[in-house]
């Protein structure tokens, strides 16, 4: 095992990048236990870069975040009635893994039905091993969310995708945008070691697909790309800025599953609730908002008279048809309300809405 830790400054520090990491960790297990620890029998909590547990200013790591989110869960001893949840942390350095393990046996005993497992090496390594052994058996995977946070922007997808084909998976994923979008701007040639890296990466070349004038639309290319490759229906992105048009990370959910879009759709809107999907740098974690921005839903309000124009739609088709935006179903609830005020919109006796008739004036 790699017994250097390549940034070991990481832990000296705890901005708003991190803070927003763990928070959406949080707020989506919240929602993530209680949908599934109720019928699954057994759900996978898997950190594939654990680090030490704890930051030096006191802030807890990833790991401790996402084991307390259950045991501080308000229905975790009903889970725990009908279903395992273990947890899988993974972490290459020697110092780091001692470190974890004892944040983790200051905790004490934990309840029946949780189940706490540390390992050593490489991540990738593990896992591919852990998919080898499904595969052969032809069993699948119990229902997992699988953090991955590395220390550079190499990311077997392959792998990933492998992941996502073993049973019911969603990845939370932190790509590396700086150094990768860097790397994929160069063009290098065919044949060169970073192009080989890039192929390595992306199974294949398709990566000299991600292009456009600026660096938002090649994040977004990116993500698709990323989305496609791992076989996702879903994916939700997370701008972490440092300002301007800088991108330095994305935080990218992926899932096959509606109810996985809508629940990240609702905590992505916790963190950024301008509707921006973006964190910047300088925003201090430790300071709330003294007022939560309201989002502008006039773009909200065109969409719903542009979806309405062809034909009828009753509130379901139009709240499945917001799935792929960012909106909320609350924000069209009050949409429709305020059209529905104004006499934009009409409603029929079947619930079914559409434009208002324009009336003559004879």
């Amino acid at each position: 095992m790699n017994s250097a830790d390549p940034q070991p400054d990481y832990w000296t520090q705890y901005g708003a990048f991190q803070q927003v990491k763990h928070d959406l960790i949080r707020h989506y297990l919240n929602g993530w236990f209680p949908k599934l620890g109720t019928w699954a029998g057994r759900v996978l909590y898997v950190d594939t870069h654990a680090g030490r547990g704890r930051h030096r200013s006191g802030e807890i790591g990833s790991p401790l975040v996402a084991l307390k989110t259950l045991l501080d869960h308000s229905y975790r001893d009903k889970l725990l009635q009908k279903s395992e949840v273990r947890f899988l942390f993974i972490e290459r350095d020697d110092e780091n893994l001692v470190r974890l393990k004892a944040e983790l046996n200051a905790i004490g005993d934990l309840p029946s039905g949780i189940r706490v497992d540390t390992r050593g090496g490489d991540s990738y390594a593990v896992l591919s091993k852990i998919i080898d052994m499904l595969e052969a058996s032809g069993h699948a995977m119990a229902p997992a969310f699988i953090f991955v946070d590395p220390y550079g922007f190499k990311v077997p997808w392959r792998l990933l995708a492998r992941l996502m084909a073993a049973g019911r998976v969603e990845l939370f994923v932190n790509v590396i945008w700086r150094e990768l979008g860097m790397a994929v701007q160069q063009r290098p040639a065919p044949g060169h070691g970073l192009a080989k890296t890039l192929d390595d990466i992306f199974a294949g070349s398709d990566w000299r697909r991600i292009g456009g004038d600026d660096a938002l639309e090649r994040m977004h290319d990116a993500a698709e790309l990323i989305s496609d490759l791992v076989g996702a229906k879903w994916d939700t992105r997370i701008r972490m800025t440092t300002g301007g048009s800088a991108i330095r990370y994305i935080l990218l959910h992926l899932t096959n599953h509606d109810q996985g879009r809508d629940l990240m759709k609702e905590c992505a809107w916790k963190v950024a609730p301008d509707g921006s999907f973006e964190v910047l740098q300088r925003d201090n974690p430790k300071q709330p908002l003294l007022v939560t921005p309201s989002p502008d839903l006039t773009s909200l309000r065109t969409w719903v008279i542009e979806h309405l124009q062809p034909e009828p739609r009753s509130r379901e088709n139009l709240r499945n048809a917001l799935r792929s935006e960012l909106w909320l179903p609350t924000h069209l609830s009050q949409v429709i309300r305020k059209l529905l005020e104004t006499r934009e919109i009409e409603e029929d006796g079947a619930g079914n809405l559409s434009p208002a008739a324009q009336r003559s004036l004879w």
